[in-house]
């Protein structure tokens, strides 16, 4: 690393005179803004709000160390995590609820900042007079009205604060050095061409899915049948309101004929049924019990007599007044829809029984499958999921294009990514290769690679760009990961910050 790193700026002319002509002003790097922000909020006193710093043991506390410098706040103005925790309270205010997170923040800030001072002085970084004047100027605290370094504000600073600002900067810039050093550095081009490879070999998938609507519709119907309540369906109106007393005056208003249940409806419900006039159409009995907190509130309403409204029930987004618009009936399970939501309901209340019958039928459709891919999804009525060409991702890297954002249904990635293992036989195993059936949540999927095709040439090349651009991010991400992960790195936060901010017992 450079000692002197070659730093443009303007070196402060002696007695105030200005020479030469206005130097362009230069943009400061992220790493910069990092060291020097916190100076422009340092003003003349350094006084915390006492619940700030607040104490049973005296105006130093060590939090841990690093390398073996300790992480200390202490109450005087050139201590780094003095001025970081400043400068959050000042920024985001301090109280009983953030006071934990901003102390945090401070304290990790302040283990970075040690780190990289250590780095500089193992490279035996010195900060040469053309970085400290840079510095001066770029702290902020001698501006004009426009904005501009002030010469005639500087020099009518106190020694004092110029002393200050001095042993501020001879104390952070090399720690800035470090930073910009370590993550300016571009990824070489070896790099570049590894990640773009990654996602030049992609693999398309076809996929079919055995899951609670391949239960027969014969069983489904007797299920209802041995149990018709969860599938009863009336014909619902709803209000739904914030408080009781609110649902308890709109039922004294409609049965004195001061408003009609509709009117009432449109003019002071919150739910999406307003816009109906509070018609809810045809509910089924279990659908209901899903919007109520209370499990006898469901029956209540069902059996309320038809054109009658019943009293406020509580529901998980309001309190609740139905009209029964209809007589209670049972499932009509020639219907297709009624079919699948009996279907749908064992699979929750009766899992045990869903699960053992589709994990059968999965496996006695692999079995046909692996014969003919295609009569199979034909003979049980499958439909195909197809996945676009993705890249083998195990270990979901936002610059690989991989299944995320590929499989429609989302069942091959869910699949995948619980499985690494499975990911991998995915993408070995030879184009037109039947695999599983492989368990996707409550549902079981059945899986051939067909011929790879061409990647999203505009996805790949966004991702491509992507990987240039963040390149920095990414350095400044592992740097701040090896620091905080690094056994030279001693973390007592939490217990420090409860006994000695907090003054909470360990006991």
């Amino acid at each position: 690393m450079p000692s002197d790193n070659n730093a443009n700026g303007a070196v402060i002319p002696e007695n105030g005179k200005k020479n030469g002509k206005n130097k362009k002003k230069h943009s400061r790097s992220i790493g910069w803004i990092i060291g020097v922000v916190v100076l422009i909020l340092i003003s003349v006193t350094f006084i915390l709000p006492t619940t700030v710093f607040s104490t049973g043991n005296g105006q130093s506390i060590t939090f841990g160390s690093y390398n073996g410098d300790d992480i200390k706040l202490e109450l005087v103005y050139d201590n780094y995590f003095y001025n970081q925790l400043y400068s959050l309270s000042q920024t985001y205010g301090m109280n009983q609820q953030n006071m934990m997170q901003l102390y945090a923040q401070a304290f990790y800030q302040t283990v970075f900042q040690t780190a990289l001072t250590q780095m500089a002085d193992e490279a035996d970084i010195s900060v040469s007079d053309r970085m400290l004047s840079q510095g001066i100027v770029n702290s902020g605290l001698y501006r004009d009205e426009n904005g501009k370094f002030d010469m005639d504000a500087y020099n009518a600073a106190s020694q004092m604060d110029k002393d200050a600002l001095k042993n501020q900067l001879e104390g952070m810039i090399p720690a800035q050095v470090v930073y910009q050093d370590m993550t300016s550095v571009k990824s070489s081009n070896a790099e570049h061409s590894f990640v773009t490879a990654l996602n030049s070999n992609a693999k398309s998938f076809q996929y079919i899915t055995v899951d609670y609507d391949t239960y027969p519709d014969e069983e489904a119907a007797l299920y209802a049948a041995e149990n018709p309540a969860p599938f009863m369906t009336r014909d619902l109106s709803v209000i739904t309101v914030a408080t009781e007393a609110e649902a308890d005056d709109l039922i004294s208003s409609i049965a004195n004929g001061e408003t009609t249940f509709e009117e009432a409806a449109a003019a002071s419900s919150t739910d999406t049924y307003k816009s109906e006039n509070g018609k809810m159409g045809t509910v089924a009995f279990n659908d209901l019990e899903t919007m109520l907190m209370a499990e006898d509130d469901a029956t209540a309403v069902f059996e309320t007599v038809t054109g009658e409204m019943t009293a406020p029930v509580q529901g998980y987004s309001g309190w609740m007044i139905f009209r029964a618009d209809s007589d209670a009936a049972a499932a009509d399970t020639a219907d297709a829809s009624v079919l699948s939501d009996i279907k749908r309901y064992i699979s929750v209340n009766d899992s045990e029984t869903m699960s053992a019958f589709v994990e059968a039928k999965a496996d006695e459709i692999y079995a046909a499958a692996a014969e003919d891919f295609d009569a199979a999804t034909a003979e049980y009525n499958l439909t195909v999921t197809d996945v676009n060409p993705s890249s083998y991702n195990p270990a979901q890297s936002s610059f690989i294009n991989g299944l995320a954002g590929n499989d429609p249904e989302g069942l091959l990635y869910n699949a995948a990514t619980a499985d690494t293992a499975f990911q991998e036989e995915l993408y070995r195993a030879a184009d037109n290769t039947v695999l599983g059936p492989v368990s996707a949540g409550s549902s079981y999927i059945i899986v051939r690679p067909v011929a790879g095709g061409i990647p999203n040439a505009n996805w790949t090349n966004y991702l491509d760009m992507m990987y240039i651009a963040s390149s920095g991010t990414l350095a400044a991400q592992d740097l701040e990961s090896s620091i905080l992960s690094s056994d030279a790195f001693e973390d007592n936060f939490i217990t420090t910050f409860l006994t000695d901010v907090m003054n909470i017992s360990a006991q």
